[in-house]
């Protein structure tokens, strides 16, 4: 599966993001800390050496974010009895933190929450 997500495919794979979000009414966004390379995310109950980088998978989520049809986000598979020196709890807490400020850019409110 990560085979074919990359750097240099990244247009593309907004284009095809674009292409199934339009249609969508809302988006329950799950991220699972497993689709992480484990070199980032080693807190998981199967841990893969050869998934995604973090950088990737944020600009990503933004990207859904951006689209204002997000309703609902939340985390999973993280393990923390996996967890070597917190580090797949440090950058879901990092992600959660980029998810929170874009929904803010996109016209969130720092009283609204996602439903």
């Amino acid at each position: 599966m990560a085979r074919g997500i990359d750097e240099s495919k990244m247009p593309e794979i907004m284009e095809q993001l674009d292409a199934f979000t339009k249609p969508q009414r809302n988006i329950y966004l799950t991220i699972c800390a497993d689709v992480f390379s484990a070199a980032f995310a080693p807190g998981v109950s199967s841990p893969q050496p050869f998934c995604l980088q973090p950088e990737i998978v944020l600009k990503l989520i933004k990207h859904t974010i951006r689209s204002g049809k997000v309703i609902s986000v939340d985390v999973a598979e993280v393990s923390p009895r996996f967890d070597e020196d917190n580090r797949t709890a440090k950058l879901m807490a990092i992600i959660i933190f980029a998810i929170i400020n874009t929904h803010l850019e996109v016209g969130g409110h720092q009283t609204s929450s996602f439903r």
